[in-house]
């Protein structure tokens, strides 16, 4: 079954960051969606986001696999890093969504606290999982997980674009069906929005017109003081077939 792919996505600097330091790439042709967040207050994260992504649809235009492309980016902000001293402690995160058209299958590819949420059968899920100290730890049984949001360290990241060499890219494979929707935000988003009132958001998302739906988390976000910059993007897919051209007379 073939599959129509619609995307939009926005990236704002929020109402207390004097940078915008997220970098957003969308590209509903090529099914492709990329969120990477600079690490805040870190010496040229506007920089490192933006080279995590271009290195990211820079490969994945060439074929290359999600985990290899996110691992080149990498090794390009590590080898930014290397000559030039000033930027050393830069770093990104990324969630990368790459739905191959026509067939429905995607790949995700992450790192970091960014997220990407889904919307499928009627169930709305998180399918990332945050790459930071305080779920490391409750991951490992040392802190209730009730003690998770708000916690003091909840910022500290323990997997980031820039931090080694041989970095662990989390990898997810699977097969959209039609109506699914995927929603990938930076963390700045997650700050100020509960799970259940993007669950409300993306529910109520017109496939039609993706960049309203957008723009009102957007704004939403903003209302809400905002406290880090906000990337959202939201894409959908139907199996809607596109209009078929008629043959032009002789």
């Amino acid at each position: 079954m073939s599959f129509r792919i619609r995307a939009f996505g926005r990236s704002d600097v929020g109402q207390v960051r004097r940078r915008n330091e997220d970098t957003l790439a969308v590209e509903p042709s090529r099914g492709i969606v990329v969120v990477a967040d600079g690490m805040g207050g870190a010496p040229a994260g506007d920089i490192a986001s933006a080279l995590a992504v271009q290195e990211v649809v820079r490969g994945l235009h060439a074929g290359e696999g999600m985990a290899e492309a996110i691992g080149r980016a990498n090794r390009k902000i590590l080898e930014l890093v290397a000559a030039r001293p000033a930027f050393a402690g830069m770093g990104s995160t990324v969630t990368a969504l790459r739905l191959v058209p026509g067939t429905g299958r995607f790949i995700l590819g992450h790192v970091g606290d960014s997220r990407a949420y889904r919307l499928s059968g009627g169930v709305f899920t998180q399918i990332t999982e945050d790459h930071t100290l305080v779920r490391d730890l409750v991951r490992s049984g040392k802190l209730p997980a009730n003690q998770e949001k708000g916690h003091p360290l909840s910022h500290v990241l323990s997997r980031v674009l820039g931090s080694e060499d041989d970095l662990v890219v989390d990898e997810i494979e699977g097969v959209a069906k039609d109506g699914d929707r995927f929603l990938l935000c930076s963390d700045g988003l997650v700050k100020v929005m509960e799970d259940s009132e993007l669950e409300d958001r993306v529910r109520g998302a017109d496939p039609a017109s993706l960049e309203e739906a957008v723009g009102g988390i957007v704004e939403e976000g903003n209302l809400r003081g905002a406290p880090d910059n906000i990337t959202v993007a939201l894409l959908a897919v139907d199996a809607s077939p596109f209009p078929q051209r008629l043959p032009t007379s002789p």
